[in-house]
């Protein structure tokens, strides 16, 4: 199939896709000749925007050379695909967001919905499945999986794909993990409500108790596993919302909190910890002051206005002027922005028509996007040259890597032609 080819009626479908683990077997990696090459495709249809060639040359200086950069190559999980206690409890046993997939309906002629994961609808909190995607990921030249955490005040849910699934998977010591703290209120999105706001499951809050708690968790379970991520010796920690505590204990108090987790990591064996804001801050948030290490973005451009579509060389365009506006945001703080590569936005899955629709993505666009990525760490001197590939297995956004029935995996194959691994 020609993966420049856009949807016509055939993607109007309404069927609900039944796919389960037995009808397509994982494979453990990506050959490089299962998908054409980007200079293999055709060109765009008459009328359609396209995130060419030449407008990358104009969004970024391609003359920058990267050969001799060692990539560091990174991606967002976000693990509601297999059943998790807390969740069932509200949603009645085995309820996992695969049924908010499946319920997803086209919203306009061409709409691809809803989603066909081309490996069906596998639980990830099981260790073979594990096996399976760290087996695909490090074929691809991803080095790391930064994963959802959700805490609130002790209770938990979806980490189920971490402790028994990635944790115990057999070769998990292929992919370096890190985690990345989802400290936002729990909305009810499953689906969200065509009129008014959607109700709070389960509020973030906050105190100085838990929060000690949380670093006990953190290192007890995650920070000396043999292959979590660290930056320059420490382990990673990322926040989704780091406005969002500075905001509760003041971004003082906020640092101090932190350095009394540098101390109990380091009474662990461990060099400190690297904490990471991702997302849900801007030019005005007291990073520094708070204590943070870095920056980057869960997603370099999404939302927009609802019940609305835009091109996904918009996405594209915006992104990379986003990085610009990250990176003067930077030198006013002096902390390293790593660029991360949207893969699409489509929530309509949980909004219905109230979503904002991207249309027209394809991956030799998205490859276009990851060699922008490449040229701006050369640029900036970024270091060290970490870039986020967006998100592995956001299903109900269209933020996924992994593949699905039209795209096949030429994603993947594009991010594996862009960071080769040695």
């Amino acid at each position: 199939m020609n993966r420049r080819q856009f949807l016509g009626a055939a993607a109007t479908s309404v069927i609900v896709p039944t796919l389960t683990a037995a009808q397509s077997a994982a494979p453990g990696g990506i050959s490089p000749t299962t998908q054409p090459k980007t200079d293999e495709l055709a060109p765009p249809p008459d009328g359609v925007e396209y995130f060419t060639e030449d407008r990358l040359q104009k969004a970024i200086d391609t003359t920058i050379p990267t050969d001799n950069i060692q990539f560091e190559v990174a991606t967002f999980t976000f693990n509601p695909w297999h059943p998790s206690p807390y969740m069932e409890k509200i949603f009645g046993k085995g309820w996992t967001e695969y049924e908010t997939m499946r319920m997803a309906r086209p919203q306009f002629p061409g709409h691809y919905q809803p989603k066909r994961p081309l490996w069906g609808c596998f639980n990830e909190a099981d260790p073979q499945w594990a096996a399976h995607e760290i087996d695909l990921a490090a074929s691809a030249g991803i080095n790391a999986f930064m994963i959802d955490w959700y805490w609130h005040e002790g209770t938990m849910f979806y980490h189920e794909q971490l402790e028994q699934g990635l944790l115990k998977a057999p070769n998990k010591d292929k992919m370096k993990f890190a985690v990345m703290w989802a400290n936002h209120h729990w909305p009810n999105l499953y689906p969200a409500p065509e009129y008014g706001e959607e109700a709070t499951l389960l509020p973030q809050n906050y105190s100085e108790p838990d929060m000690d708690r949380v670093c006990e968790y953190l290192i007890e379970h995650y920070f000396t596993q043999s292959n979590y991520w660290k930056i320059k010796g420490k382990p990673v920690f990322g926040v989704f919302w780091g406005d969002h505590l500075a905001q509760h204990f003041t971004p003082a108090g906020l640092h101090k909190i932190w350095d009394g987790w540098q101390a109990r990591a380091q009474k662990a064996g461990l060099d400190g910890i690297h904490f990471q804001s991702c997302a849900q801050y801007n030019e005005k948030s007291p990073l520094v002051e708070s204590g943070y290490d870095s920056v980057t973005d869960y997603h370099a451009f999404a939302g927009g206005p609802k019940g609305k579509t835009s091109p996904y060389v918009a996405m594209c365009e915006n992104a990379i002027k986003r990085w610009d506006q990250r990176w003067k945001q930077r030198e006013k703080s002096k902390l390293p922005y790593f660029p991360e590569v949207p893969v699409g936005w489509d929530n309509s899955p949980r909004y219905g028509k109230n979503a904002h629709v991207f249309v027209n993505r394809t991956s030799d666009q998205y490859e276009r996007l990851l060699r922008a990525a490449k040229h701006f760490v050369a640029a900036k001197k970024i270091d060290p040259p970490i870039i986020y590939t967006g998100a592995w297995n956001e299903w109900t956004e269209d933020h996924y890597l992994l593949p699905d029935e039209v795209h096949g995996y030429s994603y993947l194959e594009a991010v594996k032609r862009q960071f080769p691994r040695t």
